[in-house]
């Protein structure tokens, strides 16, 4: 009984160490869902990339917002998802332009290639091509950084974003909008809750 009592000691000391602790002795590494076709490995991490400040206030406020009752399904996003989100939000504002890929103006699927670009994830450069990319997620199991597909034209895939929030019965993603450019929406809204398609999971993380 009194070795049972030490060891129980011993566990319970364990999980209060610090999470820069815990972080030493795990080492963070990224899978692609189903083989989308990778660039060249890059040297530029999430660490050592430069964020503006205002930029990563954005993300951190999403992070912080959500309600007390919500949070249990609350997932932590990884750091390469944070720079991918980072890259994202820096467009925000930018006009829609059909087939743009600048500050100049930017079309949906090209918000979403150019928020990959710096990673190890290259993405078709269409939203429906984009939709047969990673590993399609039910609505339950949305995460940041997953894709969010609609079907705005007809009943094919035209629309994409990327997930920056989930709560119990919402969504909310970034995406470049025909009338607004880009933009934080909603799943609560009329136009987005009817023509949602599908989510894509092109990024996963595991502990090594």
């Amino acid at each position: 009984m009194k070795k049972f009592t030490i060891l129980l000691i011993t566990i319970i000391g364990l999980t209060g160490m610090t999470t820069v602790q815990a972080n030493v002795k795990h080492t963070k590494s990224y899978s692609v869902a189903k083989n989308p076709v990778k660039k060249k490995p890059i040297t530029v991490i999430a660490e050592s990339k430069s964020v503006d400040t205002q930029i990563q206030d954005d993300i951190d406020a999403l992070l912080g917002d959500i309600p007390e009752e919500n949070r249990a399904l609350r997932v932590e996003p990884s750091d390469l998802t944070n720079q991918v989100l980072t890259t994202a939000f820096d467009y925000k504002g930018v006009r829609y332009r059909y087939g743009g890929m600048s500050r100049s103006g930017i079309d949906c699927s090209g918000l979403v290639s150019t928020a990959f670009e710096d990673t190890s994830i290259n993405l078709p450069r269409s939203s429906s091509e984009m939709a047969q990319v990673g590993e399609q997620v039910r609505r339950s199991e949305a995460q940041m950084g997953d894709l969010i597909f609609f079907k705005t034209r007809g009943n094919r895939i035209s629309h994409v974003g990327i997930i920056t929030e989930v709560l119990n019965d919402e969504i909310k993603f970034i995406h470049s909008s025909t009338s607004r450019g880009v933009i934080v929406s909603s799943t609560k809204e009329n136009y987005y809750s009817r023509t949602f398609a599908q989510i894509n999971r092109v990024v996963t993380e595991s502990l090594n």
